[in-house]
């Protein structure tokens, strides 16, 4: 467990115990409320396969809290999970253990709401300033344009350890967030290299492909495999050393090696115009004129290759029909630099829907 505090003064309007449990980390956080604004006070950061489940993370983070600061206490709780919600139960995609609102409210005393990781984040959104380049990176189109925010409707996709859509509709100042599993959609190849890549993937996962297999931390393994079976690559050197280590570890080590290994920067150029093909697809599915936001750990750490030639805004824009075309350039997109936005936007949501 690690434990970070921000702010060692609050004195603001509400105390919320903000959640994201994902398939490779957790974080638990007590975020402060004032006047709409949000402020993370303190958080602890988990490993999610060494905890036994929420509550256990939830327990310890307050005990922590409680050491530091008696008096802080959390009015109301709301935790995001990386997989399907209903009752005020998630079962995670990819994690071990379940995550139950009743349960934790019944322990914790504090009432409490479970809602999908994606729709929390897509909670943060309004929080989050365009212009502010510490929180955000705006994509530039490939004539070089950058897209005016309008309309009322922004998407999310985000690859991590899975990979997850959002969507927020904005009326009257008022938002509702639309949960999604959309990073289960299937796969479409899209020229020959991706078209290789499906074959080499129904090989083994069979025809029902979904786009997550491509799109996320699994996918850059599957891409990593891809080079290696199909185009004969990965067999000595430090490609040898990543085909050796386990699945957690390989896609940080081609990331990290990417500067220096071309098979390593080609996985990554694969993986980032599927990426932008994907988003794309969102962006016609909800016309999401006020941005699609790109989210994540892969992108916030692998920025620099989505940048690159305008790979990922190339494959965004691509359409066979020239009024979609025209469309999609219209439409603005961010790279969410922020590790926390799940945390913001778990604290907004609960503060939306249960005060």
């Amino acid at each position: 467990m690690e434990t970070k505090w921000m702010e060692q003064d609050w004195g603001g309007d509400r105390v919320i115990l903000a959640g994201d449990a994902g398939g490779t980390n957790t974080s638990i956080a007590l975020v402060g409320e004032a006047d709409g604004k949000f402020s993370i006070i303190m958080k602890c950061a988990f490993k999610s396969a060494e905890i036994t489940d929420c509550f256990e993370a939830v327990e310890k983070t307050l005990s922590e809290a409680q050491a530091k600061r008696p008096r802080l206490k959390p009015d109301i709780c709301c935790i995001s999970g990386a997989g399907p919600v209903e009752n005020n139960y998630c079962r995670p995609t990819n994690i071990a253990w379940n995550i139950d609102g009743d349960e934790i409210e019944k322990k914790l005393g504090v009432k409490t709401l479970i809602i999908n990781d994606f729709m929390a984040i897509s909670y943060s959104l309004p929080l989050l300033d365009v212009n502010d380049p510490d929180r955000i990176t705006p994509l530039r189109h490939t004539d070089g344009s950058m897209s005016e925010q309008t309309g009322n409707m922004r998407a999310v996709v985000g690859a991590g350890t899975g990979l997850g859509v959002g969507f927020l509709l904005e009326d009257g100042g008022k938002y509702t967030a639309i949960a999604s599993e959309g990073g289960h959609i299937g796969f479409a190849p899209f020229d020959q290299e991706t078209r290789e890549l499906q074959e080499y993937l129904v090989g083994w996962a069979g025809d029902n492909l979904e786009a997550e297999l491509c799109v996320s931390g699994q996918g850059i393994i599957n891409i990593f495999r891809y080079f290696r079976d199909v185009r004969g690559c990965c067999r000595k050197g430090v490609l040898a050393e990543i085909d050796q280590a386990p699945d957690t570890d390989k896609p940080r080590m081609i990331s990290q090696n990417a500067e220096t290994n071309t098979v390593c920067r080609d996985i990554l150029r694969l993986f980032v115009k599927m990426y932008g093909r994907l988003a794309g697809d969102v962006a016609t599915i909800a016309l999401a004129t006020m941005g699609v936001y790109l989210a994540g750990g892969i992108v916030t750490k692998d920025e620099k290759y989505f940048l690159e030639n305008d790979l990922c805004m190339r494959y965004f824009e691509e359409c066979y029909n020239p009024n979609i075309r025209r469309v999609l350039k219209s439409i603005p997109v961010y790279i969410i630099k922020d590790y926390s936005v799940s945390l913001y936007g778990a604290a907004n949501a609960g503060c939306c829907l249960m005060v």
